[in-house]
């Protein structure tokens, strides 16, 4: 992986947009108030970037980033809610997932893998990306970190400062990348609503990484795309049906109880001060993820490490202690998948070879690591593994290899 993925990267993707009829025509060019005219006096095809020009020239401004799954018994939502100074390059937030009571239980559980710790707060500075659990120091991901620990810090490496704003991974960033072609509708107060489409390919760019990666292939079906811009131009708020996404997501068996999804992004408070300081004014205690987290592969057998506190909601990386200390898992193991079969073979992955070399692994533990019920029943493996079919001497071969890391949890 090479350096932090943020909007600066994304302005050459390509974007389908399709003009969508409003329901009230725009207003005449004289009828334009001075305060917006640096972007409603630019051609119609350039107003969104000029939008995001005003947007940063305000210099502030707070920002509210939400995904909302709806299903029959309620919503879940991610929230990102903070602040962002566009002239230092810098943001605050605080992120946070919440359900209703009935929402679909198995469906919960899926988002609460990859949602954010409790009082989780996560700051960026240009292309550091910082997380904070609680009181606890800040662990910053820096570039170089993210090549190191490999793409599961993409989680984290998304919200790296961008062209766009200093948070990234939110609807501000699919806004410059639309054109719209038919005339905003003016509202009473000076501001412009305006519709287009995006490619679902880039409006999925807004959900959690881990539903991103479950979709190769997201269609052709237009996302509907609903911008407003105040008075002065600048981004009032952003809201994607993301329909077609979900369709997709359905053709993959995810997700199937969620019936609406939903993303919006709202800002106010422009040009006040930022009350709230991050890690890179506040003088609190910063610790580098460079140093301070390594893959679990890497660890031997018997070494512990914590898995909270991270940010990446896994335990591909994870920090190591001493296992007298508090720990959330034991190493049983590293194992190789290395199988050849005769013929095509519909194999899926090696997640069941490795499942064996997990089940020896831990039925051979040493007896004192279960001693007074410190772990777990039973035991978790992560990793990676590829099949590929090829050809020897002359018949067909099917071959699946991989690495994985066998573990105890603590009880």
């Amino acid at each position: 992986m090479g350096t932090l993925k943020t909007a600066r990267h994304w302005r050459a993707a390509a974007v389908l947009l399709l003009p969508v009829l409003t329901g009230t025509a725009g207003c005449a060019a004289g009828d334009r108030p001075d305060a917006g005219e640096a972007v409603y006096g630019q051609p119609l095809a350039e107003q969104f970037q000029a939008a995001t020009d005003a947007t940063r020239d305000a210099g502030t401004a707070a920002f509210l980033s939400t995904l909302t799954y709806g299903a029959a018994g309620g919503d879940a939502v991610h929230r990102a809610k903070g602040s962002q100074d566009y002239e230092r390059g810098t943001s605050l937030a605080k992120l946070g997932f919440s359900a209703h009571r009935h929402f679909p239980r198995e469906t919960l559980e899926f988002l609460q893998v990859s949602a954010p710790e409790g009082g989780q707060a996560v700051a960026t500075a240009e292309d550091d990306v910082y997380v904070r659990h609680g009181a606890s120091a800040w662990l910053r991901y820096t570039p170089e970190a993210v090549n190191e620990l490999g793409e599961t810090t993409g989680v984290i490496a998304a919200h790296a400062a961008g062209d766009v704003a200093p948070y990234s991974g939110t609807l501000a960033d699919i806004v410059p990348r639309a054109i719209p072609r038919e005339k905003p509708e003016r509202r009473a107060d000076g501001s412009r609503v305006y519709r287009v489409t995006v490619l679902p390919e880039v409006a999925a760019e807004v959900l959690p990484r881990d539903l991103q990666s479950l979709q190769g292939d997201w269609g052709a079906v237009p996302v509907q795309l609903t911008v407003r811009l105040d008075a002065e131009g600048r981004l009032a708020s952003a809201a994607a049906d993301l329909g077609p996404v979900l369709a997709r997501l359905h053709e993959q068996k995810v997700l199937v109880d969620v019936k609406r999804l939903r993303a919006a992004y709202e800002l106010s408070d422009f040009g006040k001060p930022v009350k709230a300081k991050g890690p890179d004014s506040s003088g609190e205690p910063v610790v580098d993820a460079r140093t301070t987290l390594v893959p679990i592969a890497t660890l031997k057998k018997g070494r512990c490490a914590t898995t909270g506190a991270t940010g990446l909601a896994t335990t591909a990386v994870v920090r190591p202690v001493d296992c007298t200390a508090r720990h959330d898992l034991r190493v049983l193991a590293q194992v190789k998948v290395d199988r050849t079969f005769p013929g095509e073979r519909d194999i899926a992955d090696g997640d069941g070879y490795a499942r064996t070399q997990c089940e020896r692994a831990s039925f051979t533990a040493p007896d004192d690591w279960r001693r007074g019920g410190r772990y777990a029943e039973g035991f978790g493996f992560v990793g990676a593994s590829g099949v590929s079919i090829g050809f020897h001497g002359g018949e067909t071969e099917t071959t699946v290899t991989g690495d994985y890391t066998c573990y105890l949890r603590t009880a």
